[in-house]
């Protein structure tokens, strides 16, 4: 008699067990089930706020690069109050000759673009990197960054921006052409509050000089 109801109480539990992996094991134990529905649904609006997020971030950065855009045209206009507009009043300027690593102000900025346009014309900047491979260039405008992983971030506040500068010298006649790197630096509000660029000073008199 014992033998036979071992034998029955097994058969119930195997027959159970069969009926749970129909939906898999955690139905089987509620807890888990428990657990397993709350890990997914919180990966699911982990998820959902990832994708909110990139494109909140993509929409920032597409705006910055508007600005910077308008900051060109705005140079090859040689309307330098629409330059300045894009700039909050506390922006500060590190120019591409040494200066002892010096940050100057909005001022100081407006100064030497008014120096540009009454020295230059034609001023056009082409937008990207060529790297010499036959193929289309590469994109002028970046944000973020992956490695070193310390620092890493998917911020789109912070643009880097790669081309080509290219004019006539009104006094000389000259063209002159500039491989440009520049980093503007834009607030919550759009405008931009930290502007740094690097290219060939030197390289522009030799350039206007014919040499």
């Amino acid at each position: 008699m014992k033998r036979i109801l071992i034998i029955f109480f097994v058969s119930i539990f195997l027959m159970s067990c069969e009926d749970s992996k129909k939906d898999g094991w955690p139905n089987y134990f509620p807890e888990a089930k428990t657990k397993a529905a709350a890990a997914a649904a919180e990966k699911q609006m982990v998820a959902a706020v990832e994708k909110e997020m990139k494109i909140k971030n993509q929409a920032i950065f597409d705006r910055n690069v508007a600005s910077i855009r308008a900051f060109v045209q705005a140079f090859a206009d040689k309307d330098l109050d629409a330059q300045m507009a894009l700039f909050s009043d506390t922006a500060m300027w590190s120019p591409p000759q040494y200066n002892g690593n010096m940050w100057v102000g909005k001022d100081d900025l407006r100064e030497v673009l008014a120096g540009y346009h009454e020295n230059y014309e034609n001023i056009t900047f082409e937008e990207g990197i060529d790297l010499g491979l036959g193929g289309e260039r590469q994109p002028a405008f970046w944000s973020g960054s992956v490695y070193p992983s310390e620092t890493a971030t998917s911020l789109p506040n912070n643009i880097r921006i790669y081309g080509t500068w290219r004019s006539i010298h009104i006094e000389s006649g000259n063209e002159v052409y500039n491989k440009w790197y520049g980093l503007m630096f834009f607030n919550e509000a759009g405008k931009i509050v930290r502007f740094t660029d690097w290219f060939d000073v030197n390289g522009m008199a030799l350039q206007i000089a014919g040499e």
